[in-house]
């Protein structure tokens, strides 16, 4: 899940609890509450991958799981990040490499 994506569940979700009387949001820029909680689920859930992140997590298990193999020079080209930005996408995912 991104992080445009977690901040529009967010949102509508304390929009509905507002909206049915369950909390009052009383400030006039919500964005700093959504923010807040934000950083609260990634710091307990940081899988927020980026789009680019996610396609090259996907592209790298169609990849292992078809038996391709990949030369350095090309890995780029089959999974869309170099192999120094997926280790970074490795440690999101609580993994280290």
């Amino acid at each position: 899940m991104s992080k445009s994506e977690l901040e529009k569940i967010l949102t509508e979700s304390l929009n509905e609890l507002e909206s049915s009387g369950d909390i009052v949001i009383s400030t006039t820029t919500p964005n700093v509450v959504i923010d807040k909680l934000v950083q609260a689920v990634s710091n307990v859930y940081p899988i927020t991958l980026t789009e680019l992140e996610l396609s090259a997590v996907k592209n790298a298990v169609h990849v292992t799981y078809s038996g391709f193999k990949l030369d350095d020079w090309d890995f780029q080209t089959h999974i869309g990040l170099t192999k120094d930005e997926l280790a970074v996408v490795f440690k999101k995912l609580g993994n280290s490499v």
